[in-house]
């Protein structure tokens, strides 16, 4: 099984990333992200047995005991660099540290179990993907505009393993571990 540990994203906040995705969907050859997919990564996983659940939740058992909070959703970004985009994003603004740090302990407390750590770990929510811009400067030009843009914020209340299955219809993804935080 594929999986990912996320932050959920509100409903609520969706429609304005809808709004970019609307933008930026002129630009050509891009797959949009599903709103109802629409998640922070907090770290991806990839293939897994499905008898490491039970590890992988033992391992993360501390996130209970962190106190929920606040993040704001704040500008649009891409990945690797607006000269070659990839990937469009929303960024996080206030909670992004705190974020950065929770994501550390996750890989400290996955190590053993011989994940990857993420090195260069950057909190986004994903709304596209960029296979080849028909209209770069123009997406180029709706990144820029949109850079601080501020698209709310929310409470951040429980951490969610996630299973991604991907299908010709795009990846389905479902909760299939809550952790609450206190």
């Amino acid at each position: 099984m594929r999986v990912f540990i996320a932050i959920p994203c509100p409903d609520e906040l969706k429609e304005g990333m809808i709004k970019i995705q609307e933008s930026i969907k002129a630009a050509g050859n891009l797959s949009l992200v599903k709103p109802e997919n629409i998640h922070l990564t907090m770290k991806f996983l990839g293939e897994i047995e499905e008898n490491s659940i039970p590890g992988i939740n033992r391992r993360l058992e501390f996130l209970s005991k962190l106190p929920g909070f606040n993040i704001s959703l704040r500008g649009v970004g891409v990945f690797p660099n607006i000269g070659y985009i990839r990937v469009v994003w929303i960024g996080v603004g206030e909670g992004a540290e705190k974020i950065i740090r929770i994501h550390s302990e996750i890989d400290k407390n996955l190590k053993d179990m011989r994940f990857k750590t993420d090195k260069n770990f950057h909190p986004h929510l994903t709304i596209a993907r960029v296979k080849f811009p028909e209209k770069k400067e123009y997406l180029k030009n709706i990144i820029r505009k949109n850079s601080t843009r501020d698209f709310g914020g929310f409470r951040v209340d429980r951490i969610e393993i996630m299973e991604s299955r991907l299908s010709p219809e795009g990846p389905e993804y479902s909760a299939i571990h809550e952790i609450r935080l206190k």
